[in-house]
C-alpha cells in the first residue's frame, strides 16, 4: 500500500557557504546598483568616467554587504531550494531589465540614462545569476534533507535508447541547422530568413540535453535526481503514480510536468526499485 501522507522535508540550521552567499550578494548588487548611482547622480551629477566609477565601487559595496547579510541567515540556501518562488529571482531580473529599459527611454539623456542602460545590462547578467542560485539552492536543500543512510534505492538511467537516439538526432538537426541560418543566411542569399534559424536554434540546443542518463537516489521524503552538478529533490507530493512499460519505468508528475522516463536496461536492481515505488506512489498501466 502506498503512502498517502507526506510529510515536509527537514531543512538545514547551518549558515550558507561563502560561495552560495556571494552569489547571492553579486545578484542583489547587480540589481541594486545602476538604480542606486541613477539616484546619486540626482544630487551629485557625474560625468562618463564618474559614472563609471560609481557603479564600479556602488556594486562593489553592495555586493559585500548583501554578502555578509546573507552570510548571516540561517537555513537561507535550504529555504529557498524548497520553495517554488525561488523561480521568481529570473522573473525578478527579467523585470529589472524591462523597468530600467523603460525608465532610460523615458528620460533626456544628459539626465544619467547611461546608469539605467548599464542597468539593463546588469539585469541580465543578474537573470543567469539568478538561475545559479535556484540550481544551488535546490542542490543544497537535496544535499540537506536527503541522508544518505536513508536512501533505500539508487539507479542512474536515461530515456529508453530508440527514443533517446530519436530525439537527439532531432535536436541536434535542429541546433546545427538553425547555426547554420542564422550566422551564415546572409552568405547564400537567405538572410531574409535568419530569425527562422534563431527560432531553431535556441531550442534545439536546449533539446539535446533532454533524455541523457541521470542519477536518482529514493530516500522516504522523495526521489533526488542529479546531473553531476545539479541536484534537485523531488518531494513525493510532485508526483501522481508511476508505470512499467516494456522499456521503461515512468514517473509522472502531478500536474503538466513532463514525466521521468527510466529505461529499464540501465537499472540495476529493477525488482527492488518497483518495491519501493510501490510503497510511496499508485502503480497504473
Amino acid at each position: 500500500m502506498h503512502e498517502t501522507v507526506r510529510q515536509p522535508a527537514l531543512q538545514s540550521p547551518d549558515r550558507p557557504d561563502t560561495v552560495f552567499a556571494f552569489v547571492a550578494g553579486l545578484y542583489v548588487a547587480l540589481l541594486v546598483a545602476p538604480a542606486v548611482v541613477f539616484a546619486a547622480t540626482a544630487v551629485y551629477p557625474l560625468d562618463a568616467a564618474g559614472l563609471y566609477l560609481g557603479l564600479l565601487v556602488t556594486l562593489t559595496a553592495i555586493t559585500v554587504a548583501a554578502t555578509v547579510g546573507v552570510g548571516r541567515m540561517y537555513g537561507v540556501a535550504e529555504r529557498l531550494g524548497a520553495s517554488p518562488l525561488a523561480r521568481g529571482l529570473g522573473v525578478g531580473a527579467v523585470l529589472g531589465a524591462v523597468g530600467y529599459g523603460a525608465a532610460a527611454v523615458g528620460i533626456d539623456p544628459s539626465s544619467g540614462s547611461g546608469t539605467l542602460w548599464a542597468g539593463v545590462v546588469f539585469s541580465g547578467l543578474a537573470i543567469v545569476v539568478g538561475l545559479a542560485i535556484v540550481a544551488m539552492s535546490r542542490t543544497r536543500y537535496a544535499k540537506a534533507v536527503v541522508d544518505g543512510d536513508a536512501v533505500r534505492a539508487e539507479w542512474e538511467a536515461g530515456w529508453p535508447q530508440p527514443l533517446r537516439t530519436r530525439l537527439q538526432v532531432g535536436a541536434m538537426t535542429l541546433y546545427l541547422g538553425g547555426m547554420v541560418l542564422l550566422f551564415g543566411g546572409e552568405f547564400v542569399g537567405l538572410g531574409a530568413y535568419e530569425w527562422l534559424g534563431a527560432v531553431a536554434f535556441v531550442p534545439g540546443g536546449a533539446l539535446m540535453g533532454w533524455g541523457q542518463p541521470r542519477g536518482y537516489r529514493l530516500a522516504p521524503v522523495g526521489i533526488e535526481r542529479t546531473n553531476y552538478v545539479h541536484r534537485r529533490l523531488y518531494e513525493w507530493d510532485s508526483f501522481e503514480s508511476f508505470s512499467v512499460t516494456d522499456d521503461a519505468i515512468v514517473l509522472r508528475r502531478s500536474g503538466p510536468r513532463p514525466a521521468f522516463r527510466c529505461w529499464r536496461e540501465e537499472i540495476d536492481d529493477e525488482d527492488e526499485l518497483i518495491d519501493a515505488l510501490d510503497d510511496h506512489l499508485p502503480r497504473t498501466r
